[in-house]
């Protein structure tokens, strides 16, 4: 789950505001505690979720999976925590979830969080620039960069710049860097705009899709970078200097892969 979806579900929390848990259950161990206490703030960072109850603050991380559903249930599916309040029930699933301190969230960089009004375009910029040789495909989901950025946006980001996912950081210049903090913000906003109508799919350009938008040929699937996330791209509109073709070569040992993959999966 990406930060614009942090921040609707943080919006969805809205009427359990002030509100007391009636009942608590679910994997998490330490659900039954949350009984009685009120739902005093709910905040987001990145990809984390912060619940502030009365004795606790509980950060949520959805990680790839990660869902919530509210006055709904997944039929067969215990969730890993389960908040009931007087005004409704909020689902929890496939998530990490941990009791945080005041300290933890002091530490938070509110500057990098793509969707926080306290947003520093040229603090991010400058973190870019320090990235040295690093693939822009890992710069871009380093929470301690970009704050919320998940593999969708990075995969369209790239597309609408046409750059490939194994890009050093280093190669940028001065411009291109500005353009990619740029347009990770952006699509940021939009991406929010797009899933609160309910249409963000259909917006994609090239994230699970089989053909480039722009010039229709057969897309790449790889996993890129040190992190080996998967990638979309397209080998003629996305293409990879020689240059930096030897830098990725030397720091990960392998060749980048420039035949089409025609797969729509993960």
């Amino acid at each position: 789950m990406e930060g614009p979806s942090l921040v609707i579900l943080m919006e969805d929390l809205g009427p359990f505001l002030g509100k007391k848990v009636v009942h608590a259950s679910g994997v998490y161990p330490q659900a039954p505690a949350l009984v009685q206490q009120t739902l005093r703030d709910a905040k987001s960072w990145g990809k984390h979720a912060l619940l502030y109850f009365d004795d606790c603050i509980l950060r949520i991380h959805f990680l790839l999976f990660g869902s919530y559903l509210i006055n709904q249930e997944k039929e067969g599916r215990v969730p890993k925590l389960q908040l009931q309040f007087t005004e409704g029930t909020v689902n929890f699933h496939a998530c990490a979830i941990r009791s945080v301190s005041e300290q933890e969230i002091a530490a938070y960089d509110w500057s990098v969080d793509l969707m926080s009004a306290a947003w520093n375009a040229r603090h991010v910029e400058d973190l870019v620039m320090a990235q040295g040789s690093r693939p822009v495909c890992d710069v871009l989901m380093d929470q301690d960069i970009f704050a919320g950025l998940g593999n969708i946006i990075k995969n369209e980001v790239l597309f609408l710049l046409k750059l490939h996912p194994d890009t050093p950081a280093s190669s940028l210049n001065s411009t291109m860097r500005r353009k990619l903090v740029q347009e990770a913000r952006d699509y940021s906003l939009q991406f929010y705009r797009w899933k609160k109508a309910g249409e963000l799919k259909k917006h994609w350009k090239i994230f699970r899709k089989q053909k480039c938008a722009d010039c229709g040929r057969p897309l790449v699937k790889e996993e890129t970078g040190k992190s080996q996330r998967v990638s979309y791209y397209c080998s003629v509109c996305q293409p990879l200097a020689p240059l930096a073709a030897r830098s990725v070569r030397t720091l990960y040992g392998k060749r980048p892969t420039h035949e089409a993959a025609g797969s729509a999966g993960i």
